[in-house]
C-alpha cells in the first residue's frame, strides 16, 4: 500500500490552489494598504459641526478634476453641494460615510469646509 500523503500537503502541491492563495494575498494586502493610507486623509475637524441626526458637512479633495464616475461614487455618503476646481462639497454625511470615503484610492484629502462656504 503507498504512503499516505496529509491533505496539506496535497493541497501545497496543487498549482491551483497556489495561485489561489496568492490572489488572495494580494487582495488582503490592498485591503490593509487601503485602511492604512485611510487614516492620513481626515483632516482635524471634520464631524466637529453636525446636525440633529449626527450628519455634517464635508470638503473632498480630489488629485483632479472630478468626473461623473467620482460625483455618483461620491453621492452615495452624501448630497453634493457643488465642486469648486478639484473640491467636491458634500452635505449630510455620516461618520460611516467618511471612513468609506478615505478608502478611496483616487480621493486625496476630506476636511471640514472653511466658514461661510
Amino acid at each position: 500500500m503507498p504512503p499516505r500523503t496529509s491533505l496539506l500537503r496535497r493541497a501545497a502541491k496543487s498549482p491551483t490552489l497556489r495561485k489561489l492563495a496568492v490572489v488572495v494575498a494580494i487582495v488582503l494586502a490592498y485591503q490593509i494598504w487601503l485602511s492604512v493610507q485611510a487614516g492620513g486623509k481626515v483632516g482635524p475637524g471634520v464631524g466637529a459641526d453636525r446636525d440633529e441626526r449626527g450628519r455634517f458637512p464635508v470638503d473632498v479633495e480630489l488629485g483632479f478634476a472630478p468626473e461623473r464616475y467620482h460625483i455618483l461614487r461620491i453621492q452615495k455618503h452624501g448630497r453634493i453641494a457643488g465642486t469648486d476646481g478639484h473640491v467636491v462639497h458634500l452635505r449630510g454625511v455620516a461618520p460611516a460615510g467618511v471612513d468609506a470615503l478615505a478608502r478611496e484610492y483616487w480621493i486625496k484629502h476630506i476636511e471640514a469646509p472653511k466658514r461661510g462656504s
